[in-house]
């Protein structure tokens, strides 16, 4: 079960059934207010990024209720900052359902199911969250491998790595596979009806949003994921289909990172990199994803 003292879960805690990342008490709000004033900023900053003008500043701060003279309102790096790791967290289950307490007690696969569809069902609750993040990748309004912007961890990673450890250890999923591995396959199924839904629905009459796919998407996603860990294909890239790249922004283990947290707690431990303006990017100069 979580630590006490872990950031993350003080702040599911505090904020009720809604998580929200451990920056959300520094400024002064109620998780209400919080949380209220996110969602209204994440519509307005997916499509104005950092710069914000003044007058949707003004516009905002009266829409959520508080004074333009607010810290939040009057850095709008710092708001974008912060509707990042919000919208990051929305993407987080709910604590019962990575709670270790249910994952060691259910068949690793019946465990798999179970977190995915709660990460999937995150992804459709939360559809402007999932544009947020979308558009932070696309276009690079953070600036996150040349700034500090601290992140937390989503907590589904940790029970990830547990129950494919103990999917390993029983025979239920083939070797080679990481819970990076695995997160990436959820996110990028999750994502599919933001990132690609409209464009879908108009070349193949597919609407993600009907009630019949959104069931069957959710079906599809599941299977994959659970077919990916059980089939019987052999691996011949090592322990993991993904390795983290050494770089100012990463370490080079999650799982480690997340498993020494737990006797070391540190709140936003994620994206600690250098402020100065010379800072190496992550990316190389001939890497087809780096951002112009």
């Amino acid at each position: 079960m979580s630590s006490p003292s872990d950031p993350a879960a003080s702040s599911r805690r505090d904020s009720g059934s809604v998580p929200l990342p451990s920056s959300w008490s520094r400024y002064g709000l109620t998780a209400t207010q919080y949380q209220e004033l996110m969602q209204q900023a994440l519509f307005v900053l997916v499509r104005t990024g950092p710069a914000v003008p003044e007058a949707t500043i003004a516009e905002l701060a009266e829409s959520a209720g508080h004074e333009p003279s607010h810290q939040l309102f009057q850095d709008t790096e710092l708001l974008y900052d912060e509707c990042l790791r919000f919208a990051l967290s929305q993407l987080w289950p709910a604590a019962d359902v990575v709670s270790a307490d249910s994952v060691s007690s259910a068949v690793p696969a019946d465990a798999i199911r179970t977190l995915f569809r709660e990460l999937f069902r995150c992804g459709r609750n939360n559809p402007q969250a999932l544009r947020f993040i979308v558009s932070e990748n696309l276009f690079d309004s953070a600036q996150l491998s040349r700034r500090h912007v601290p992140l937390d961890d989503s907590p589904m990673m940790l029970q990830l790595d547990r129950i494919l450890m103990r999917g390993h250890d029983v025979g239920a999923f083939r070797a080679g596979i990481s819970a990076e591995d695995v997160y990436v396959l959820m996110l990028s199924l999750c994502s599919f009806p933001v990132s690609m839904g409209s464009t879908f629905h108009k070349l193949y009459g597919m609407n993600a949003t009907d009630a019949s796919n959104t069931a069957g998407l959710e079906a599809l996603a599941t299977d994959a994921v659970l077919a990916f860990l059980t089939t019987p294909m052999p691996t011949s890239q090592g322990s993991s289909y993904t390795h983290s790249s050494l770089s100012l922004a990463v370490g080079p283990s999650v799982a480690a990172t997340l498993y020494s947290r737990e006797q070391s707690p540190a709140p936003l431990s994620r994206g600690v990199v250098s402020s100065s303006s010379d800072a190496n990017t992550d990316y190389s100069a001939t890497d087809l994803y780096r951002h112009e």
